[in-house]
C-alpha cells in the first residue's frame, strides 16, 4: 500500500515540475504562442512561406548576478530572403526552456507570401 502511494506521489511530482499542473514547468517547458504583430488587415491570414529564426539563451543560475548569452543563428532578412518571402503576415513564438530557464531557445516562425 505504501509503494503504491509513494508511485502516486512521484508521478504527482513529475506532472508538476513538467508543466502539465502548471503553466511553466521547472524541468522542461515547450509551448508555441502567436507572436504580437503589427494590427493591418492582412496580418490576421498566414502566408503559404514560412521561415524561422532562433534565439538561444543559456543563464547562469547559482548567483544572484543575473548572468546570461544570448545569440542568434540569423537575421530575420535573411531568412525571409532564403525562401523569397516578401510579405510578413503571422508570427508565433516557440519556447523550449529546460531547468526553469537555464537553458531557453526561442523559435520566431514567419508566415507570408
Amino acid at each position: 500500500m505504501a509503494s503504491k502511494r509513494n508511485v502516486w506521489l512521484v508521478a504527482l511530482a513529475l506532472l508538476g515540475t513538467c508543466g502539465c499542473l502548471t503553466p511553466h514547468g521547472y524541468l522542461v517547458t515547450y509551448s508555441t504562442r502567436p507572436y504580437a504583430m503589427p494590427d493591418h488587415e492582412g496580418c490576421r491570414q498566414r502566408g503559404l512561406k514560412s521561415c524561422k529564426v532562433n534565439l538561444t539563451q543559456i543563464k547562469e543560475p547559482f548567483t544572484q548576478a543575473h548572468l546570461s548569452v544570448l545569440w542568434t543563428d540569423r537575421a530575420v532578412a535573411e531568412a525571409m530572403e532564403r525562401v523569397g518571402m516578401t510579405e510578413i503576415r503571422y508570427a508565433d513564438l516557440q519556447t523550449f526552456s529546460i531547468l526553469n530557464s537555464v537553458y531557453e531557445r526561442r523559435r520566431l516562425i514567419f508566415y507570408g507570401e
